[in-house]
């Protein structure tokens, strides 16, 4: 039986940091995000023994082993490997997972994959888990099990999919899909630029030092945090009433607190691609994830994107197509008689 899958990734427009524990713990938080048309995706055999073999793309890594026996921190799976731990399947499985951003370009692709791997084991299996169950279960494999320094929007982005206000406290989080009229979206996309810096970075490092701010109690990062919340519950309405210029103003003003919550998620060139967009006429923008690299965003009157992609590629950003994506993470099954050969050559490495 061979079970396919896939799962989008998420640009998320302001909000984050306010879903990291334990500030959202205690003070509650929210993040206005959607998916876009780029994805992870992954294919899982059920073997008839414990045997596991995972092979990734994205690292070109082969790993193989038995169900129960403990996970190196050298293995650079490690994190595929602590998601199917914790799903505890009854038999092995040779899995197979791809993605189209590279780790560490602030689209959630580590969040992503790990709420495909619970996607594809809960079709697989049968275990009869809910939208939040498999967001919930992703989260916890990398914050509580592997005691990562994340967020929780990527999870819940990637299986619910398109455009949702998120909101974020001691309790389960809440999901609110928004009913966006499409010309709103076609509009919102008719402005947004992509770009990618050509530089990675380790959220993990940077998020760790945001948790640092936060218990030390740091001013600016309590202000930014809370002024951030604000800024994502006005981001909201005027994207429904479709008063999109002020949205891009805003966008603005959640990079600029951005960078108050956690003077680590910009460095210089992030600051001179930013402000070479706006001297040529982009309203407002945001690097996307923790920050230090990856994705810039930017809300652009259309008449200035060209001047805005000249200048960015001139100083070595990559323009990257962007469209909006309204579905979760799928998955399905595939008949044996339609496999071929595949599943005799996927883990021949």
């Amino acid at each position: 039986m061979l079970i396919r899958g896939k799962a989008p990734l998420r640009i998320s427009f302001s909000g984050g940091g306010s879903d990291v524990s334990p500030y959202c713990d205690e003070y509650g938080g929210c993040v206005l995000s959607t998916t876009i048309g780029m994805h992870a995706m992954g294919s899982l055999e059920v073997r008839q023994d414990n045997q596991v073999a995972i092979f990734s793309v994205d690292y070109d890594e082969l790993v193989r082993y038995e169900l129960g026996n403990e996970i190196n921190e050298g293995d650079k799976l490690s994190f595929l490997r602590a998601v199917i731990k914790r799903l505890n399947p009854p038999r092995g499985v040779n899995l197979y997972m791809h993605s189209d951003a590279p780790p560490g370009t602030g689209l959630g692709s580590s969040g992503t994959i790990s709420a495909l791997i619970v996607g594809l084991f809960n079709h697989a299996f049968n275990l009869m888990l809910t939208k939040y169950d498999m967001a919930r279960i992703a989260y916890q494999v990398e914050h509580d099990d592997l005691g990562r320094a994340v967020g929780r929007q990527d999870h819940y982005a990637a299986v619910f999919g398109g455009m949702n206000f998120m909101e974020f406290g001691a309790q389960d989080p809440t999901v609110y899909p928004l009913r966006v009229e499409p010309w709103i979206l076609e509009e919102l996309g008719y402005h947004m630029q992509m770009f990618y810096t050509r530089k990675k970075r380790d959220s993990n490092d940077i998020v760790a030092s945001q948790v640092g701010f936060y218990r030390e109690k740091r001013p600016d990062t309590m202000d930014a945090l809370g002024e951030m919340k604000t800024i994502t519950r006005d981001m909201q309405r005027v994207l429904l009433q479709g008063r999109l210029k002020r949205f891009g103003q805003l966008l603005h003003e959640a990079w600029m607190n951005k960078q108050r919550m956690n003077p680590s998620t910009a460095n210089p060139y992030l600051a001179e691609l930013y402000e070479a967009a706006r001297k040529q006429g982009a309203i407002g923008g945001k690097i996307l994830g923790a920050g230090g690299g990856g994705f810039f965003l930017f809300f652009t009157p259309f008449t200035k994107k060209a001047a805005v992609t000249d200048a960015l590629v001139k100083l070595g950003a990559q323009p990257t197509p962007l469209v909006f994506d309204s579905d979760g993470m799928k998955t399905w099954q595939v008949a044996e008689q339609n496999l071929g050969e595949e599943t005799e050559g996927m883990f021949s490495k």
